[in-house]
């Protein structure tokens, strides 16, 4: 091996080592990422879910009321975000960004869009806590 074909075992782990924090960057940013848009909507509701202000128009800003849910067996009661969905049997309730619970399973597909009619209409009618049956 000639003076020229040297291998440079110094510049190749300096390559290397450069290129690992390049990739533990790259995930840890998008770790972070990710994680923020899953948490930050939700902390930014909880810190001002009693919050309200007046504008100098006189227009008053208050934070939206969500629905309460309660599962037929009373062992569920969740905060509804906005959406409902049916899953098999089971109606599916968003209680955040990006998150579905089941609240109750149902003797078939018909039963469980039916139960989630009843919400919706109780939604549409600024109900802010409902039993489901």
């Amino acid at each position: 091996m000639s003076e020229n074909e040297k291998i440079d075992i110094e510049s190749i782990i300096d390559e290397l080592s450069s290129n690992i924090e390049d990739m533990i960057e790259d995930k840890v940013e998008h770790a972070v990422t990710c994680a923020l848009q899953d948490v930050l909507p939700e902390v930014l509701s909880e810190c001002f879910s009693d919050f309200e202000f007046v504008l100098n128009d006189g227009t008053i800003i208050r934070p939206k009321q969500r629905m309460k849910l309660l599962s037929p067996d009373k062992s569920k009661l969740l905060v509804c975000y906005g959406g409902l969905r049916i899953d098999g049997c089971s109606l599916m309730v968003q209680t955040a960004i990006g998150r579905w619970e089941s609240i109750a399973c149902y003797p078939d597909r018909d039963a469980a869009i039916a139960a989630l009619m009843k919400v919706k209409n109780a939604i549409d009618a600024g109900v802010l806590s409902y039993e489901l049956e």
